[in-house]
C-alpha cells in the first residue's frame, strides 16, 4: 500500500478521515470507566468517612507501630528517607521545570535536525498536567476531609519526624509520586522514546520510578507523616488521575497527529527535513 509520511509518524495515502480517527484517537471503553467510577466512589465515600471521624483507626496505629519498629538496615533507611525529601513541594517544583526546560530543548534540537518538535513539546505538556490535576484535586481533598497529622491527638505514641501544618487524608506524597512517576514510566514506553537507539539508558530510572512508588507509602508511615489510610488513600487518588491523565494526554496527542496529518496533505505543512 502506497504511504506517505506523517510529522509523526506514517499513514496510508488513500486513507479516509474517520479510519485516520478511529487509528489514532483512543476510544473509552466500558470497563476502564467502570473501574474509574468505582475508584472514585471509594474515594469519596472514605473522605466522607475520615472526615467524619478523623482520629486514626486501630490499623492505622498498628501499622505505623509495626513499621516505625522495624530495625531497617542503615542503607534502607537512608532511601526511604530521601524518595520522601525529593518530592516535597520545593524539590518538585523544581524537578518539573527541570523536566519542562528539558523536553522543550530537546524538541528544539530536534526541530533544527529536521524533525518534528510536536511528541516532545507533548510530553513536557503531559507532564505538567497530570502533577498539576493530581496535586489540585488532593489539595482539594485535604482541604475538605481536614483530617490532622500523627501526633495531633492524645495518646498515639508515634514518632513524628517534622510537624506539617497542612492536612492528612490523602497522602500527598504519594498520590504526587504514584501520578509523576507513573507518567514518566508510561512515557519512556512512548514514542518517540520508544525508538531511541539509547533507550537502556532509561532503565534504572524506569527502576527507581518503580522502587518509589512502591516505598513511598512505607516511607510517609515510618517517618510519621501519615496513617495507612491516608497512604491507600493516595495511592488510590495517584492512580485515578494518572489513568484520567494519560486517556486525555492520548486522546489529545491524537487529535494533534490528525491536525498535523490534514495540515501536510493540505499543504500548509512542509515535509519532516524541509523545515
Amino acid at each position: 500500500m502506497d504511504k506517505t509520511s506523517s510529522p509523526q509518524g506514517t499513514l496510508p495515502r488513500n486513507e479516509s478521515g474517520a479510519a485516520k480517527a478511529q487509528r489514532v484517537m483512543v476510544r473509552l471503553r466500558p470497563i476502564p470507566v467502570v473501574l474509574f467510577i468505582i475508584g472514585f466512589i471509594i474515594l469519596v465515600f472514605s473522605s466522607v468517612v475520615v472526615h467524619s471521624h478523623p482520629k486514626p483507626y486501630p490499623i492505622d496505629l498498628q501499622t505505623t507501630y509495626a513499621i516505625q519498629s522495624t530495625t531497617l538496615a542503615p542503607p534502607i533507611t537512608a532511601f526511604m528517607n530521601f524518595i520522601s525529601a525529593i518530592n516535597n513541594p520545593l524539590p518538585s517544583i523544581i524537578a518539573l521545570g527541570v523536566w519542562l526546560i528539558g523536553l522543550c530543548l530537546i524538541g528544539l534540537i530536534a526541530r533544527a535536525r529536521g524533525k518534528s518538535p510536536v511528541k516532545w513539546f507533548e510530553a513536557a505538556a503531559g507532564i505538567i498536567g497530570t502533577v498539576g490535576i493530581a496535586s489540585g484535586v488532593n489539595y482539594i481533598f485535604n482541604v475538605l476531609v481536614n483530617r490532622p497529622r500523627p501526633g495531633s491527638f492524645s495518646g498515639e505514641h508515634v514518632h513524628v519526624l517534622s510537624h506539617i501544618p497542612e492536612k492528612s487524608f490523602p497522602s500527598g506524597h504519594t498520590d504526587h509520586d504514584l501520578a509523576y512517576y507513573g507518567f514518566l514510566l508510561f512515557l519512556s514506553f512512548t514514542l518517540p522514546v520508544s525508538q531511541w537507539k539509547y533507550r537502556w539508558i532509561l532503565i534504572p530510572l524506569q527502576i527507581y520510578c518503580v522502587l518509589d512508588i512502591l516505598f513511598i507509602g512505607y516511607s510517609r508511615i515510618l517517618e510519621g507523616e501519615h496513617w495507612l489510610t491516608d497512604v491507600l488513600a493516595g495511592y488510590l487518588s495517584g492512580a485515578l488521575w494518572l489513568l484520567m491523565c494519560i486517556f486525555l494526554y492520548r486522546q489529545f496527542t491524537g487529535w494533534i497527529e490528525l491536525k498535523l496529518q490534514a495540515r501536510y496533505q493540505g499543504g500548509a505543512c512542509p515535509r519532516p527535513g524541509q523545515r
